[in-house]
């Protein structure tokens, strides 16, 4: 058994209890509030386990709350960010992490599905290529089936986008041979195949013939 002799309130919604006078643990302050235990009260080794249970499940609900607010999350990718705390994975957050996860797409709040379609939909409009976005949308914890679907059902062509590219950037990079090349390796890097960089060069060169035309 260990006996809380102290209970200090830090950063408003933590409270650190001290543990017949020496050990120290953190719980967080609705857990504690609603919990049966104040200063003196005795705590059994599993009680204090699922006292600090609670406390994590509480304060990672909480966060999850906090996040979905600013933007949307792939499932992966929410449990992923509530498994961390200051960039560092916290040891003994990865049940009640996945298990937080899992109840937000229960509530509608997460769907892996709707937010592939605007996130590859978003992509496309920065003129990245279909295979980049798919590499996008895993990177963000959308798995590749779901991932291909939203990229399939997406409106423009590789061949389209390098031809938007090139008008965007490249307009005046085109006149020598050296800035061909170095704009069709640049193009290269940004995700598009070669046969879509020729075919939007040669689309390119027919608009700037027209341009001089008249």
């Amino acid at each position: 058994m260990k006996r809380v002799t102290q209970a200090h309130i830090r950063r408003g919604q933590l409270v650190e209890l001290e543990l017949d006078g020496e050990e120290q643990v953190k719980v967080d302050r609705r857990t504690w509030e609603e919990s049966p235990y104040r200063v003196g009260s005795s705590l059994s080794e599993q009680e204090m386990d699922q006292l600090l249970e609670e406390s994590c499940r509480n304060r990672v609900r909480e966060k999850a709350l906090y996040l979905l607010s600013q933007r949307d999350y792939s499932r992966k990718g929410l449990e992923e960010k509530l498994m961390r705390e200051k960039g560092r994975i916290q040891p003994g957050r990865e049940k009640a992490a996945a298990e937080t996860a899992g109840r937000m797409e229960e509530l509608g709040l997460v769907n892996d599905e709707a937010y592939a379609r605007r996130l590859a939909q978003d992509c496309q409009r920065r003129l990245f290529p279909k295979r980049r976005i798919l590499q996008q949308l895993q990177m963000k914890g959308i798995d590749r089936d779901t991932a291909r679907e939203a990229v399939e059902i997406l409106p423009d062509s590789d061949e389209q986008l390098a031809l938007e590219l090139l008008r965007k950037k490249y307009y005046n990079k085109l006149h020598t041979p050296e800035e061909r090349r170095k704009t069709a390796a640049a193009m290269a890097r940004y995700g598009f195949g070669y046969e879509d960089i020729r075919r939007a060069f040669r689309a390119m060169d027919l608009e700037l013939q027209d341009d001089l035309a008249e």
